[in-house]
């Protein structure tokens, strides 16, 4: 089976099809090629996955209208394989928006950071993932070893460059050091990390869980602003928010 489907690499491809329409089926052949990943992690899987996602990031850089609608598809579904390829838009589009201008960070690369930022969940039990309740302490031990495990799935297959090692050893550290794997804080995260939590806090928000329905897009960002905004960079998540107006 081919990890990537055919499928995507034509529709990003394909310049008759309207932006909207575009944007559903890349969404879809998307979360195709992440769910075919996590069944099987191995080092020439994650390097055709990362030959895809580089063709998304590029349709991301040079099409503000398909880009606009892969931030703002809705999915209701919290399963690994959807909030990866969300936060892997998600956190593209911002990068994109930051460093417009400069030339100094490989798109390619953070865009398969972004896309395997939850790879180590392949490790946790699905019964954690996929919990209706409040996890015990030692669901949550397992829980926050993904980013470990993640690192570990990467530096073992030989795939563990600069930008995936940041993004995904540090998507669950906080700007106010309240985060894991090591508690750091500002700056000691680096960069990528920052605006890779904004991206997953935001899908996580916006996404059905188990254990409560989803908010649209205004509350979501309006409860990240009001109850959350220790937790991210500030100018980043301002900038975030301008992502969702029209370009």
């Amino acid at each position: 089976i081919r990890v990537v489907p055919d499928e995507l690499r034509e529709v990003i491809h394909d310049t008759k099809l309207p932006a909207q329409e575009k944007a559903k089926a890349v969404q879809k052949h998307s979360i195709n090629m992440i769910s075919n990943l996590l069944e099987n992690p191995s080092a020439e899987n994650i390097r055709e996955v990362k030959k895809g996602v580089a063709e998304v990031v590029d349709l991301i850089l040079t099409d503000d209208d398909t880009s606009y609608y892969l931030m703002n598809i809705t999915s209701h579904d919290f399963y690994t394989y959807t909030h990866s390829v969300n936060v892997g838009f998600l956190a593209v589009s911002l990068s994109k928006a930051l460093f417009r201008k400069s030339s100094a960070h490989d798109m390619h690369e953070l865009g398969a950071g972004f896309f395997l930022h939850d790879l180590g969940k392949v490790y946790v039990d699905p019964a954690i993932i996929n919990k209706p309740g409040v996890l015990t302490d030692e669901e949550m031990e397992q829980m926050r070893q993904h980013p470990v495990m993640g690192h570990k799935i990467l530096l073992d297959t030989n795939q563990l460059t600069n930008e995936c090692k940041k993004i995904v050893m540090q998507h669950h550290e906080r700007f106010n050091g309240g985060g894991y794997p090591k508690k750091l804080k500002g700056e000691e995260i680096h960069l990528y990390g920052r605006i890779c939590s904004i991206a997953d806090v935001y899908d996580a928000l916006t996404s059905d869980r188990p254990y409560r329905r989803k908010m649209d897009s205004f509350r979501a960002l309006k409860l990240m602003k009001e109850e959350m905004l220790e937790h991210f960079q500030k100018d980043l998540f301002e900038q975030f928010v301008l992502l969702f107006s029209r370009p």
